[in-house]
């Protein structure tokens, strides 16, 4: 009993984990694309993907810095939430 105890309790805290990197990254594309949504998406109501679709729409515009954030969260996303290695860009 013991050692089943042990092993969720394990499961939850590696999947908290994932989780909670998963959301810091997405809060790292947030920030590095907060210009560029605010310069090219002004009318936008955040929420439910919407600016990021936006972004989408003027991909042309949108600075180095927010594609390489935003393929960095996508790549994490894909993987589960595991951070990569790499640093390269997914553009």
């Amino acid at each position: 009993m013991k050692r089943t105890l042990i092993t969720i309790a394990t499961a939850a805290l590696a999947t908290l984990g994932t989780a909670t990197l998963a959301h810091a990254q997405h809060d790292q594309a947030a920030e590095a694309c907060k210009d560029d949504a605010a310069k090219l998406c002004p009318g936008v109501k955040p929420g439910e993907g919407r600016i990021m679709e936006c972004l989408k729409e003027h991909k042309s515009e949108v600075s180095s810095e927010c594609k390489k954030a935003v393929a960095k969260h996508r790549r994490a996303k894909r993987r589960g939430g595991k951070e990569e290695a790499d640093s390269g860009s997914d553009q």
